[in-house]
């Protein structure tokens, strides 16, 4: 009878149902793990939600005929049940849900099922992953009940098709495992989903396990190589300084998901390492950090694995030769102060460990058995207030000073002259210095005289002066700290002797230069020269007849006075009609082709004259001397035979000068 119900029931409520009514899904109860006193949760899922509808959930015992539970859900497309409610779950149960808008309702598919069988996993997490050589390890959380599970993976690359893979787990292990074969230099996308294994009798029918929801979708990037590239800027300010970090992304293909960068600074001497909070945008930092050297370790982690670690180290600032004791005594004390201090390796070099505590002070360590004799230390005093680093004192210091194992090392001489010389040398190294070096004496002895000169630490060079030419010299050097002088270095020098005295390199320099000037002077002259007259042409030069000049023993140089001579000019054509003239009494000047006439006083007309293109002259010429060649500036050109007397015309030509006279008689007298 109670069937007959159920079926008219049934039949009813498909009537009502119109044309217009939308279902919802078949619903889905189930328990989130296979313990027995786990509650139940229904779900179904609304296709409409715009409508507003009310749903009532129905589980009908089929053994039974009878509902277990009939329940209005409201608006909720879900319903939490109890344990209790349900009273016996290893029965086989249908299930279904009414959907009601206004006077509509409808009914979705029903659902049998055995509720102690249908148990459904929350969709699985991957909690790291790690990509190598083309092999993906998966590490999975573990379902609730922490049971073995079945698991379905799926894979592609980017834009490509889906592949699918089941694996199943062990109930021992803490987390699930998985290792996937992928290719080398590609991207990956992974979505996972799993069931419970259920070994009941009645829970073997694979029907009745469900699946969990799929994972979100994940990108498997590739996996980090290189080490992120770290620079940094630093500005010093009363003995703090800033510093500014930044470093480089990794390639987009390592980067796919995002990149976190995880940083240690040891920054304090006196602390451990510290870990700054991960950065995940700004790939930069800024901190402020003592005198002393800091260290900063970085990592870059995506979600495939990390790179190694890269370790950057800020150097100290450099170290000082000497430190002022007044200065110890200008120390800030704060709450927070950190003493630093090591021995220096080679001197100079700070080794890999150092010591630090917090609260010991300089007067401490300087005389405790941990600072060594005659070894040269370094220390730093460092405060901090507001997390802000100052270092207020960084000396070098010695427990106990001594005097040098050695004297300089590499003594040598050059630009050695006749009276000078300069000597050279390399410093004493600090581990042999067994102390402050204040000076270098240097002793200069020739023949039982010696001469003492002192040079500053830090000079590696002397100049010595006032030596003696070709003489031997020896030269002693050695370095002095405070508990004395130590060993000396002896060289042996000669001066150049007087006769070797050679230029020096800078004057050899210069008289190069002058001469490779003047040989380029001449040849540009030369060049100039040829260019020219290659343009121009050749000025012909006058024709002077050679003539022989001795000089008389008894010649008079005594200071004579100017004699004035009247000279008589014809011209060429009016040779003709003086035949009669007796050859000797003229002259011929080749220049002007003129004849002429020494007029002297009537007591010397008896007398020759003298051919003046065969006098000879002196060495000492004498301005009076009446043989010198005439030469006019220009020729005298007539154009009338007849002149008046008197008419004259005056000429200075080369220390001459020329007076022409035109007479009646034709003649010009000069």
């Amino acid at each position: 009878m109670e069937k007959r119900v159920v079926l008219l029931l049934l039949f009813v409520s498909v009537g009502l149902t119109e044309a217009g009514c939308i279902s919802t899904t078949s619903p889905q109860c189930y328990k989130n793990s296979t313990g027995k006193e786990e509650d139940f949760n229904c779900t179904w899922v609304e296709s409409n939600l715009e409508q507003n509808p009310t749903y009532t959930l129905n589980i009908w015992d089929k053994e039974r005929k009878s509902f277990i539970i009939r329940v209005n859900t409201g608006r909720q497309a879900q319903k939490y049940l109890l344990l209790e409610e349900l009273g016996t779950i290893s029965r086989k149960m249908e299930i279904w849900v009414q959907r009601k808008v206004g006077n509509h309702t409808c009914i979705s598919n029903k659902t049998s099922v055995i509720l102690e069988c249908s148990v459904k996993y929350s969709a699985p997490r991957i909690t790291s992953m790690k990509r190598s050589a083309g092999i993906l390890n998966l590490t999975l959380d573990k379902p609730k009940d922490n049971k073995s599970a079945i698991y379905e993976i799926k894979w592609r690359a980017r834009d490509s098709e889906w592949q699918t893979e089941t694996f199943e787990t062990k109930d021992s292990t803490i987390q699930d495992f998985y290792r996937l074969q992928l290719q080398n230099q590609t991207v990956y996308q992974v979505q996972l989903r799993r069931q419970a294994r259920l070994l009941l009798h009645p829970c073997n029918d694979s029907l009745h396990t469900l699946w969990s929801d799929w994972s979100p979708t994940v990108d498997v990037p590739l996996e980090i190589r290189l080490l992120p590239g770290i620079r940094w800027v630093e500005k010093q300010r009363n003995g703090s300084r800033d510093v500014n970090l930044t470093w480089d992304a990794p390639p987009a293909e390592e980067s796919v998901g995002g990149v976190t960068y995880k940083l240690t600074l040891s920054i304090w001497p006196c602390e451990k390492p510290r870990k700054v909070k991960p950065i995940n945008v700004n790939r930069t930092i800024q901190t402020s950090i003592t005198m002393s050297e800091a260290r900063v370790s970085i990592i870059a982690v995506n979600k495939v694995g990390s790179s190694p670690p890269h370790l950057i180290i800020i150097p100290a600032v450099k170290h000082l030769k000497e430190c002022p004791k007044p200065q110890r005594k200008n120390i800030t004390y704060s709450k927070k102060t950190c003493l630093e201090w090591y021995k220096l390796e080679d001197g100079e070099n700070r080794p890999t460990t150092v010591k630090s505590s917090s609260h010991k002070l300089f007067k401490d360590i300087e005389k405790s058995r941990e600072v060594k004799k005659f070894v040269r230390h370094y220390y730093f005093l460092h405060t901090m207030t507001k997390k802000h680093f100052q270092t207020q004192v960084m000396c070098p210091f010695y427990s106990e000073e001594g005097v040098p194992t050695k004297g300089p090392e590499n003594v040598s001489f050059s630009d050695v002259t006749h009276e000078s010389a300069v000597v050279r040398w390399v410093s004493i190294p600090v581990v042999q210095q067994q102390g402050f070096l204040q000076q270098y004496m240097i002793w200069i002895s020739e023949q039982g005289n010696t001469k003492h000169h002192q040079v500053l630490a830090n000079e590696t060079s002397f100049l010595i002066k006032n030596l003696h030419p070709g003489t031997f010299y020896t030269v002693s050097i050695a370095g002095r700290t405070k508990a004395g002088a130590g060993p000396n270095s002896t060289v042996n020098f000669e001066t150049q002797s007087s006769k070797d005295m050679a230029l020096s390199w800078q004057d050899q320099t210069i008289l190069s230069v002058c001469v490779v000037a003047l040989l380029c002077t001449i040849i540009c002259s030369i060049a100039a020269r040829r260019f020219r007259n290659k343009l121009l042409p050749v000025v012909p030069s006058p024709m002077i007849a050679a003539t022989e000049f001795n000089c008389p023993h008894d010649q008079d140089l005594s200071n004579v006075t100017e004699e004035v001579h009247d000279v008589i000019l014809l011209q060429v054509q009016d040779l003709k009609a003086r035949k009669n003239v007796p050859p000797e009494k003229s002259i011929l000047l080749q220049e002007f082709g003129l004849v002429v006439f020494e007029e002297e006083d009537e007591e010397d007309e008896e007398e020759g004259v003298t051919d003046l293109g065969f006098m000879k002259s002196c060495c000492y010429p004498n301005p009076s001397y009446r043989g010198q060649m005439l030469q006019l500036p220009e020729p005298i050109h007539m154009t009338d035979n007849t002149y008046k007397d008197n008419d004259t015309e005056s000429t200075y030509r080369n220390g001459l000068f020329f007076e022409t006279r035109v007479l009646e008689c034709d003649q010009t007298s000069l």
